[in-house]
C-alpha cells in the first residue's frame, strides 16, 4: 500500500491531505523514487507501483495521515544511541510502526509508542519478531493509547 515499508528508507513529511488528496512534496517524492532504486530518477508513477491519485477509503486516508507523524517520532527516538545513527535501523522502527498502525486500526499510532518500540528493534535482529512483540505489549497497554488519549 506504501512502497517505502520494507525498503529501508522512511519519510517525514505528508504524503496526503485529510481530504485525501496526494501531496506532491518534491521530498516525498525524492524517497519514493529512491526506495525503488537508489540510481532511479524521475517521476513516481503507475508503472512502479505507485499512483498519487485521490484517496477515498477513510481507513487509508487516516492511516496513510500517521505515516509523517510517525516518521517525525521516529527522528527522535533514542537519538543519542550509536544504533540509530544507520537509516536502516531508523527505518526498521518505522517499518513495525507504520504496519501496527495499520494492522490495529483501532488504536493506529500515538506518540510514545516509538520509545516503547525501540527497545525491541535493538535487542531483536528480526524485524518480525520485534513487531510481534511490540504488538503483544501494546495488547497490554492498549487502554493508554486509545484515540482519547492520543488526541
Amino acid at each position: 500500500m506504501f512502497p517505502l515499508i520494507g525498503s529501508g528508507r522512511f519519510i517525514s513529511a505528508p504524503v496526503i491531505t485529510e481530504d485525501g488528496d496526494p501531496i506532491l512534496d518534491p521530498i516525498v517524492l525524492q524517497e519514493l523514487n529512491a526506495a525503488k532504486e537508489p540510481t532511479s530518477v524521475g517521476q513516481v508513477g503507475p508503472s512502479d507501483g505507485f499512483e498519487l491519485v485521490k484517496e477515498h477509503d477513510k481507513k487509508v486516508i487516516q492511516w496513510k495521515l500517521s505515516l509523517h507523524q510517525i516518521g517525525l517520532d521516529v527522528i527522535r527516538t533514542d537519538r543519542t544511541l550509536v544504533f540509530y545513527e544507520k537509516q536502516e535501523n531508523l527505518s526498521k522502527l518505522w517499518d513495525i510502526l507504520a504496519v501496527y498502525a495499520w494492522f490495529d486500526k483501532e488504536v493506529s499510532y500515538c506518540q510514545g509508542m516509538s520509545d516503547l518500540c525501540s527497545p525491541m528493534i535493538i535487542l531483536l535482529d528480526d524485524e518480525a519478531d520485534a513487531f510481534w512483540c511490540f504488538e503483544r505489549m501494546m495488547k497490554r497497554l492498549v487502554h493508554n493509547f486509545t484515540r482519547t488519549a492520543c488526541v
